[in-house]
């Protein structure tokens, strides 16, 4: 209903079914004021609506802080990642089946790797042997053939590249899946 800013006499007797309310706020002096509306200095601060009879029907709270609000948002977004994390495993040992199967994913790939690599560095030994045959020849290296050997070796750069972020990635994988066992304990213990 009402958020924090001051409410008038006319909003109140415009409140649904409630009739004729009060409104209950702390002055400056620390002092409970009773009275038909909330000064807009006050309403940060929080307040009650009360029936005239003294029944509370409302209590608004006081507006956050800054910090507050960040750690209200921190707290909500741990509660709906530890939901997720609860709703996608349902024992440690499922998380360590996930993790091995990423980390195979992982693994396989770097393997693939491993091997396209081998085969650039073959196919580089193999031109820069041709190349050095024909200058001890005394023959001039077709540019062509230079310029084969500098596309194998940004290959092999772009491989080297791609190796490290699966390294990368591995790690990462590592790092997220024991947070989620660590988490799961903790939810779990609870």
């Amino acid at each position: 209903m009402a958020t924090g800013a001051a409410i008038s006499a006319e909003q109140n007797r415009a409140l649904p079914g409630k009739g004729e309310v009060l409104f209950r706020y702390t002055n400056e002096q620390g002092i409970q004021v009773l009275d038909d509306v909330v000064p807009p200095r006050y309403a940060p601060r929080g307040y009650e609506i009360l029936t005239p009879s003294g029944r509370v029907l409302e209590v608004v709270p006081p507006q956050l802080t800054g910090e507050e609000l960040e750690r209200k948002r921190q707290l909500e977004a741990q509660r709906q990642a530890d939901a997720e994390l609860m709703r996608r495993y349902s024992s440690l040992a499922d998380i360590e089946s996930a993790k091995s199967r990423k980390i195979a994913i992982v693994k396989q790939d770097m393997a693939l790797l491993r091997s396209n690599l081998s085969s650039l560095r073959q196919q580089i030994e193999q031109e820069e042997a041709a190349a050095a045959r024909i200058q001890r020849h005394g023959d001039e290296v077709a540019p062509e053939r230079l310029q084969r050997i500098s596309n194998l070796r940004e290959e092999v750069r772009v491989l080297n590249e791609r190796m490290q972020h699966r390294k990368d990635e591995a790690v990462r994988i590592e790092r997220e899946f024991d947070r989620a066992a660590e988490r799961f304990t903790q939810i779990a213990g609870k």
